[in-house]
């Protein structure tokens, strides 16, 4: 049963179907090749619990709130303050798109959103001042995997949710790594700013600074007011959500005078539609892993893990492998 499972999720992969309608279908045919299993169950039973969770309604908010500060000069001041911070350094502009994935990740948590939001305005102006187009992209893109770490994550809300664990720990849990990961990706930022010989920006005066920060004051509320209501225990993770909703919607149009209501259909369809891809990846890994274990596929690889791997380094360096080659397949959709 696995063995059919695996072979049909392979086929559609590379037939470059999506990797929901891949697991979907997968999951399906292994089910109506073994008739032991019911595949009627499959829909009513995965993809209906999507709609019974409370918890899992604050991801598409969450994405709402980051696209809603997207759109509504968010990323500009954001942008503004990261280079009064970390602009005075050689290749300050690359250090303003790691500091800002940070910033941004704290409001979003979401990789998708976070190169969206922020690529629109670095990429142009780090060409402008004379940075390659190639490393422009490939940092935006990379620093963007950052925001499913930050608080608030969509990652760590579907993984709570799944594994019954507390939404709070797990925001408070991805603060600390994701600094490092940010620290993390300086590295090479400081190394290639070098070789390249990347320009400066003009260091801010303490009153200009005052300005930027008093301008971006507003932005940063938005992660504080998600935090520390959640970790205060004011409201749970999706009123926290829905909170940051409203934040957004009110916050940027009296402060940056955006987003204009004429964005607003839009901004709502391109939230439903990165929604809507999670949902239904959700619904069906769950119906793909189902029936794995039914299979008593888990039992076979842990015990063909442990003849191939006796030694405690080897079995550590398989795992990460197979961590490599899950993320690989379903990591990138879920941010």
């Amino acid at each position: 049963m696995a063995e059919t499972l695996l072979i049909v999720f392979i086929v559609f992969i590379l037939l470059g179907m999506p990797i929901s309608i891949a697991l979907g279908v997968g999951a399906l045919g292994a089910a109506m090749f073994y008739p032991v299993l019911n595949p009627i169950i499959i829909p009513t039973r995965f993809v209906g619990l999507l709609s019974d969770s409370f918890l899992l309604l604050s991801a598409p908010l969450f994405i709402l709130a980051g696209n809603i500060a997207a759109r509504g000069g968010v990323a500009r001041v954001l942008i503004d303050l990261a280079t009064a911070i970390v602009g005075r350094f050689r290749g300050g502009l690359a250090y303003v798109n790691v500091l800002d994935s940070m910033f941004f990740g704290g409001i979003s948590g979401s990789a998708v959103a976070d190169v969206s939001a922020l690529g629109t305005f670095l990429i142009p102006q780090m060409v402008r001042k004379g940075y390659d187009l190639d490393f422009a992209t490939a940092l935006t893109v990379s620093t963007a995997v950052v925001a499913p770490i930050i608080p608030p994550s969509i990652i760590a809300v579907i993984y709570a949710w799944m594994a019954e664990e507390s939404v709070a720990a797990m925001f408070a849990a991805g603060v600390v790594p994701g600094l490092l990961i940010g620290i993390g990706m300086s590295v090479p930022v400081f190394v290639i700013a070098r070789q390249r010989n990347y320009p400066k920006e003009r260091p801010p005066t303490l009153p200009e600074f005052l300005a930027v920060f008093r301008k971006a004051l507003p932005a940063l509320m938005i992660p504080a007011i998600i935090m520390g209501g959640i970790l205060l225990g004011l409201f749970t993770p999706t009123e926290a959500a829905a909170v940051a909703v409203v934040y957004a919607l009110v916050v940027p149009p009296i402060f940056y005078r955006e987003p204009a209501l004429r964005e607003l259909p839009k901004i709502f369809a391109d939230s439903a539609r990165l929604s809507g891809v999670i949902g239904l990846i959700i619904g069906f890994v769950g119906a793909f892993g189902w029936v794995l274990t039914y299979s008593k596929f888990p039992m076979k690889v842990a015990e063909a893990i442990a003849t191939i791997a006796p030694a405690w380094w080897m079995f550590i360096v398989l795992i990460i492998a197979l961590y490599l080659l899950h993320g690989r397949l379903f990591g990138a959709p879920l941010t």
